[in-house]
């Protein structure tokens, strides 16, 4: 009998670990159709659209170079999710992913973290790294917190290469 119970256990675990990654596929193909949304929304004249799928509790973190550029110093903005929707422009902004981001879930919890460029009217502004914190919520998959940095130098787009930078 304990011979028997050693394969059972064994296959137990294998169908486990299957299950879970199917369910995983399906949850990171929505999770990077939840990215698509947020770079649309980004660029979206309707703050609607971000709030349809963010948590309006959640934060938004930026860290940026201090304006000296000489004192290494980083600066930390941070609000609301919902605050950062009151910052309006006319600019016509988009952002992108510079490569594949990374996706981790487990269970209602799932980080994205990759290297992004975002431009302004078309033209090269900055480069980075977005993480972002989703939680799954009612069955649909909602931004929670989103990080990034702001970077000029070491970006895949060479900003000496763009006619203009902003």
């Amino acid at each position: 009998m304990p011979g028997k119970i050693v394969p059972l256990a064994l296959s137990t675990l294998v169908l486990m670990s299957v299950g879970n990654t199917v369910a995983d596929d399906g949850d990171r193909a929505a999770i990077l159709a939840l990215m698509d949304k947020a770079f649309y929304a980004v660029g979206s004249d309707d703050p609607d659209d971000m709030r349809a799928i963010q948590l309006a509790e959640g934060t938004s973190i930026s860290f940026r170079q201090h304006p000296d550029g000489e004192s290494g110093e980083l600066l930390m903005r941070m609000s609301t999710n919902e605050a950062l929707l009151a910052d309006t422009t006319e600019d016509k902004l988009v952002e992108r992913w510079t490569g594949d981001p990374t996706v981790m879930i487990r269970g209602p919890i799932a980080v994205v973290w990759g290297e992004y460029e975002f431009m302004i009217n078309g033209y090269f502004s900055h480069c980075g790294v977005d993480s972002i914190d989703l939680v799954k919520v009612d069955g649909d998959w909602k931004i929670a917190n989103w990080m990034w940095t702001v970077e000029k130098k070491g970006c895949p787009t060479d900003p000496s290469a763009v006619t203009e930078q902003r």
